[in-house]
């Protein structure tokens, strides 16, 4: 019985994995509907929360100064182009979340600017065509969510930061 699996090996296969598959049903879960946040977007693109989240919002913790757009997306059969507007100064973030749930690139106010900017999201080892003027994000994984938030200065900013998510 050598070369019989433990409990130990049974554990650390758990902790390894439980990352992935989580994460993985949660991606499902959004492009579905069947997710915590209160919207959802086919792969490769973006779900908007039109309205500030509270408390009946099951996704981790929830900002309830910013708005939501979240895409899940699949790089496996080929980049993708992300545009973002100007926001004039306006904190946002895009955090881009490989498959594991480690974060592995940001853009947004404190990582590449409030300007508009053009990135291809490429999986890991992509040497094809970018457009001129666009910056790379390789991720790790061929499956990757993007966690977007945009600040909300109160109820009666709501259509400007709309305006942006659109």
């Amino acid at each position: 019985m050598a070369n019989s699996p433990s409990v130990q090996d049974a554990q650390k296969a758990f902790v390894y994995g439980y990352p992935l598959v989580y994460n993985l049903r949660e991606i499902g879960n959004f492009v579905s509907g069947a997710g915590s946040m209160p919207m959802k977007s086919p792969l490769n693109g973006f779900g908007a929360a039109r309205e500030l989240l509270g408390p009946e919002t099951k996704f981790v913790t929830p900002n309830n100064d910013t708005l939501y757009i979240l895409a899940m997306c699949d790089l496996r059969s080929g980049p993708l182009l992300l545009e973002v507007p100007d926001t004039s100064g306006r904190y946002f973030v895009l955090q881009m979340v490989d498959a594991w749930s480690n974060n592995f690139a940001y853009v947004g106010t404190r990582a590449t600017g409030s300007g508009s900017g053009r990135f291809v999201l490429t999986h890991h080892g992509y040497s094809g065509d970018v457009p001129t003027g666009a910056q790379v994000i390789e991720a790790p994984t061929g499956v990757i969510a993007i966690v977007g938030r945009v600040q909300v200065y109160g109820v009666a900013d709501l259509p400007a930061v709309r305006a942006l998510q659109d």
